[in-house]
């Protein structure tokens, strides 16, 4: 992938977001754009609050997770989730998953600086994940159930992979469910994404995208719902912003699927 913005410019960002092929093709270029930048981006754009946010995630987990467990971190990004489990988490084993060769890069080195050997990080869709059915202790995911190219498929993907009481740990931008703070949260996400994404990359598409994805995806109400249909059981949710983000955790049921 070229790391030039305007490898953005011409793709229709609402034809990509309603198609799972073309968001997923879309959601890639963007990564691969952005990967340098992704860090600082998402600490300024959330106020310093992410890296709380994040914090949180790891806490709850950690005092969840069973010494030796086998974790996978989707859309791993920089590598935040799965190096934190890896270097502080008695004897985890995490495995970051990502669609953009730059983020995995950038993830590496991370690891090769912080000398964490429990970490390691692949490419590979959130659909179609390189690992065998009942195999993962814990899924944990920041920002990336959104970008996947089908919630549903995701979900099915994340379900097939854990083991039976195995955990899923989702923070994630929503679409909050009052229509007033619905209109004024994207509002703001889509002044604020173009203007950093003029700021930055000369391009408002590259960080406008965010407030696009969220009016195509749902609000934790309905990813609580969805998750419960495939026999999950919602054990934490913790909205921030008034729903516009929040951190759900859910176990796999013990029960076989099917």
């Amino acid at each position: 992938m070229s790391s030039d913005p305007a490898t953005l410019r011409g793709l229709d960002a609402e034809k990509h977001l309603a198609d799972p092929v073309l968001k997923q093709h879309y959601v890639t270029t963007m990564f691969e754009i952005i990967a340098p930048c992704y860090d600082r981006f998402t600490r300024t754009f959330s106020l310093g609050k992410d890296v709380g946010w994040k914090r949180e995630l790891l806490d709850l987990a950690r005092g969840q997770l069973p010494r030796g467990a086998r974790v996978l971190d989707l859309a791993c990004g920089s590598g935040d989730l799965a190096l934190g489990l890896a270097a502080d988490t008695d004897g985890v084993r995490s495995t970051g998953v990502d669609v953009s060769r730059n983020m995995i890069a950038i993830a590496e080195r991370r690891r090769r600086d912080e000398q964490t050997l429990d970490a390691t990080f692949t490419l590979g869709t959130m659909v179609q994940l390189p690992v065998s059915r009942a195999s993962i202790d814990a899924v944990t995911v920041s920002y990336g159930l959104r970008n996947a190219p089908g919630l549903g498929a995701a979900l099915d993907e994340i379900e097939r992979v854990l083991k039976p009481g195995g955990r899923l740990y989702c923070l994630d931008f929503f679409k909050p469910k009052p229509t007033f703070w619905r209109t004024v949260w994207l509002g703001y996400l889509a002044a604020a994404g173009n203007a950093y994404g003029w700021l930055w990359h000369g391009d408002p598409a590259v960080y406008g995208y965010i407030a696009r994805s969220i009016r195509h995806f749902v609000s934790w109400q309905e990813l609580c719902e969805a998750l419960e249909a495939r026999h999950f059981v919602v054990e934490e949710m913790r909205p921030k912003m008034l729903g516009g983000i929040s951190l759900v955790a859910a176990s796999k049921s013990q029960r076989p699927s099917g």
